[in-house]
């Protein structure tokens, strides 16, 4: 991890979003984000903190602690992004150097919006996954302000409300009629309910803070206390080969082969390629089939995955020929 902060700190501009993000691990990252914003401010670098909008709040919180001691805060800028979409055709335009999307959650599993969005750029203007990042969730229950009485509306992320869904029963069996309604991102739902007293929002604390709004709970509302997200950092380039790589792909299989998935996994398992996830992504308007994601131990030009994807494409398995979206470092497997 330290290595690929050093290594953006050495661009001309760099720019990261941090997308549905409610705190840093501290503990873990706030030193390597630290040395992040040392090696900037020596070499004269501008720093660009991308977000979708007013949800995040661990780039902000680390940037003010170190940039508020330095003199340098001035020197971070926070551009909104409200989608998944926007922040990879921000990368993949050049608008910024870097992005980070959710990609998979402990709880809810993978984010198929961004798997979608990265494939979508990648085709028309070039992208890469750079590398991952996992952070902790947390997620609160905010309004505009205390009052007698209850929200007629309740408004977030679809994955927000996926990952309260035992708070919002409880909620709506003593609220009856309680509507709940899906928004872009946290973000922009607590911007609406800061502006009607009547709306309820599930959102993080920066959320909260920067929309001045009120926790009508205390404590987050997440059904799991221990929720981790994981995060792809995206980017135009290719990342530097480490001791302990993943590597991802993205394939359509012919459905007219038989068996043509087990033979496809078959051949990296021959070889002693450890898969790490694998995920079937509808495909737009072509019914029951399917992009499949596939995220290996290792790194793109290693031999035996070399000589895997060789043999891939002589079976004939796939429709098209299978897209290479990044090898990046490991941050998550034993």
């Amino acid at each position: 991890m330290l290595e690929y902060l050093q290594s953006i700190a050495k661009k001309e501009k760099i720019a990261v979003c941090f997308d549905k993000v409610d705190r840093f691990s501290m503990s873990v990252f706030c030193k390597r984000a630290d040395t992040l914003y040392e090696i900037a401010i020596a070499d004269k670098i501008e720093l660009y903190f991308v977000s979708d909008g007013q949800v995040i709040n661990n780039p902000m919180s680390a940037a003010e602690k170190f940039f508020l001691k330095t003199g340098e805060e001035n020197r971070v800028e926070f551009v909104p992004y409200k989608t998944h979409e926007d922040v990879c055709l921000a990368v993949g335009k050049k608008e910024v150097n870097y992005g980070v999307v959710a990609i998979e959650n402990v709880i809810d599993g993978v984010v198929t919006e961004t798997i979608r969005a990265v494939e979508d750029v990648d085709g028309h203007l070039g992208l890469k996954v750079w590398a991952e990042v996992v952070v902790p969730i947390e997620l609160f229950y905010l309004r505009k302000e205390k009052c007698s009485e209850p929200p007629k509306k309740l408004i977030s992320h679809a994955v927000a409300i996926r990952q309260c869904s035992e708070f919002i029963s409880k909620l709506q069996e003593e609220i009856k009629g309680l509507v709940v309604e899906v928004r872009d991102s946290t973000g922009i739902a607590a911007e609406e309910a800061a502006n009607d007293q009547s709306i309820a929002v599930i959102a993080s604390s920066k959320a909260c803070e920067m929309n001045n709004l009120i926790r009508m709970c205390p404590e987050s509302i997440a059904d799991h206390k221990s929720s981790r997200t994981r995060f792809w950092v995206i980017g135009k380039e290719h990342a530097n080969k480490t001791e302990k790589d993943k590597t991802c792909f993205l394939i359509n299989l012919e459905q007219s082969i038989p068996g043509s998935l087990s033979k496809t996994l078959n051949i990296f398992s021959n070889r002693e390629i450890n898969l790490l996830l694998i995920y079937p992504c509808p495909i737009p308007g072509k019914h029951w089939e399917y992009t499949f994601l596939l995220e290996f131990q290792g790194y793109v030009t290693d031999k035996k995955m070399e000589g895997a994807w060789l043999e891939f494409r002589k079976l004939g398995l796939s429709l098209n020929p299978p897209r290479f979206i990044g090898s990046y470092p490991d941050v998550t497997s034993k």
